[in-house]
């Protein structure tokens, strides 16, 4: 059964929609969404206002009060109902003519030899270009196997550098957060969807060995430049449509071999089997990295947990980068266990307990400030439960105080 859910839109001075708040009934917490195709400005702008939705939740709102009240901001809409959550969901997946202008805009038009280069880079690509050939994967003699790694060659090299400076690989696109781009059955692409292709395979290479030579044996690295050429010889040309240019996939697909499709341009030789490895999917390097689950944005944090035990007290600590998710989990776990065990001793009670309770508070905010974290990288995400307000075990400590607090009265009340 779907819970329905209201949420508000968020956009941008130049009415550019940064992203979503939304909350579902039955739960008692603002989530927020930024959407996927949006400019890097707007990313950047959707963690001010994750940081607002937290305030605005911090002051004791329901979380559908806390969307009113941000509602009446500058640049937000109303307070809409939708169906569950997978709908708001899908209004972030939308891409915008004003997101492929966008991509184009960075493309240099003006620089006729720069695009000379590209068609030349291409045109010269020969069979040994395209047959990488790999290094590595032999064992030493301490029994550690080297890594496999492909050796492009200067033709290879030379086409990813023309892509570079005509513009085609840009950080307006977020590619980790998109779909690889999938040329249609004929083996064509658009224009904007060959910068979105180009900047996903040049920056992969980076993070998953072997990116561009998959990308070159389905074909895919000739339709971006196909495409990429038409568009500067005639940029209203008519172009494929986004609905056969673009297969339905799961964001950041491209990290399989099947996430480049199969259809090919004629210039492709057949393809071949890439040696058998697992290719990480990694975070945007430009964003600390979870140490936890390896998503991203992450903040440099410290927990702390206390036990005392009358003369004896133990202390703990869980520091380095966190995403809002593991960050969470991590400071829900080690406050709910100070808050249980951290009071049994003189010195717990009076000063490390209620220290190590501040100290959390203060670090959980940083952590609650980021928007949500990207696909991780290195395991699975911790889940951070139910608020620490709800843990019983929170509340052990009140059992021998309420119990001490019981003497004094049955004691006050005996002695009158």
């Amino acid at each position: 059964m779907n819970n329905t859910v209201h949420y508000i839109a968020v956009t941008a001075p130049d009415g550019e929609v940064i992203g979503y708040a939304w909350a579902e009934a039955g739960t008692d917490d603002v989530e927020w969404i930024d959407r996927r195709a949006s400019s890097l400005s707007a990313y950047k702008a959707s963690t001010e206002w994750y940081t607002r939705i937290r305030e605005a939740r911090d002051r004791g709102l329901t979380p559908l009060g806390a969307l009113h009240l941000l509602s009446h901001e500058p640049g937000v809409g109303p307070v809409t109902e939708a169906v569950d959550a997978d709908a708001v969901e899908e209004l972030a997946r939308v891409v915008t003519p004003a997101d492929d202008q966008r991509l184009l805009d960075q493309l240099d038009r003006h620089d006729a030899e720069r695009w000379r280069e590209l068609a030349d880079a291409f045109d010269a690509l020969t069979d040994e270009d395209r047959d990488v050939q790999w290094g590595g994967g032999q064992k030493s003699p301490s029994g550690a196997i080297h890594v496999p790694f492909p050796m492009y060659s200067e033709g290879v090299d030379r086409v990813v550098h023309a892509l570079h400076r005509v513009g085609a690989v840009t950080p307006e696109h977020r590619w980790m957060d998109n779909p690889m781009p999938v040329p249609s059955p004929e083996g064509k692409l658009r224009p904007a969807d060959a910068v979105r292709a180009a900047t996903a395979v040049v920056r992969g290479e980076k993070f998953s060995d072997g990116t561009i030579d998959r990308a070159l044996q389905s074909g895919l690295l000739d339709a971006v430049a196909e495409s990429l050429r038409a568009w500067y010889s005639d940029p209203s040309a008519e172009q494929p449509s986004r609905a056969s240019a673009i297969r339905p996939e799961s964001p950041r697909s491209h990290g399989s071999p099947e996430g480049h499709g199969s259809s090919r341009s004629t210039h492709s030789p057949e393809p071949r089997r890439l040696p058998d490895q697992d290719l990480p999917e990694l975070p945007d390097p430009s964003l600390p990295m979870c140490r936890f689950c390896g998503g991203s944005p992450a903040a440099d944090v410290a927990f702390r947990a206390h036990r005392g035990l009358v003369v004896l007290m133990g202390f703990r600590k869980t520091d380095g980068p966190m995403c809002m998710t593991c960050g969470l989990a991590v400071y829900r776990a080690l406050t709910t266990h100070t808050l249980a065990w951290g009071w049994w001793s003189p010195l717990s009670l009076f000063l490390f307990a209620p220290l190590t309770l501040v100290r959390n508070a203060l670090a959980v905010r940083k952590v609650k400030r980021l928007p949500a974290p990207g696909p991780g990288t290195l395991g699975p995400r911790y889940d951070p439960g139910v608020p620490v307000r709800r843990r019983p075990r929170a509340y052990i400590a009140l059992i021998p105080a309420l119990w001490v607090l019981f003497m004094i009265v049955t004691g006050l009340s005996g002695g009158m």
